[in-house]
């Protein structure tokens, strides 16, 4: 079995120029994809190569869609395992519209009566980080 991947093409989403509509009722949503006439000429070339005859063209759009979206949530999970847990701390609280509070110093902790004086604040740091 042949492992090998060919790239046919590649192209630069921000370079193409589609325009998209999706229309939704109770229980269907449609998505309308406004091509130029080449872009249509490369989607019927793809289609009469790659579809099979009992497939419909509906069926093979929806099909491509769905592993062109998975393909994209496999990438952005990828991403997100490899982020930090500050980075994804940062990032959540972005998309709750709110700024992560920044940890309190030792100065500040000793000044809301938290810890007695900084030199227990410095114990109290070397002892999480042991925790860890």
């Amino acid at each position: 079995m042949n492992l090998d991947k060919i790239t046919l093409f590649e192209f630069d989403p921000k370079s193409i120029n589609w325009k998209f509509k999706a229309t939704r009722s109770k229980r269907r949503m449609k998505l309308y994809i406004k091509m130029k006439s080449a872009e249509t000429a490369q989607w019927d070339a793809l289609k009469d190569a790659a579809k099979p005859p009992e497939m419909s063209d509906n069926e093979f759009a929806r099909i491509l869609f769905y592993k062109g979206l998975n393909g994209f949530m496999e990438e952005l999970t990828e991403k997100v395992n490899s982020l930090t847990e500050d980075e994804k701390a940062q990032i959540m609280s972005q998309a709750e519209g709110t700024e992560p509070e920044p940890e309190p110093t030792r100065e500040e902790l000793a000044a809301l009566g938290k810890l007695d004086s900084i030199e227990s604040a410095t114990t109290a740091v070397a002892s999480a980080e042991k925790d860890e």
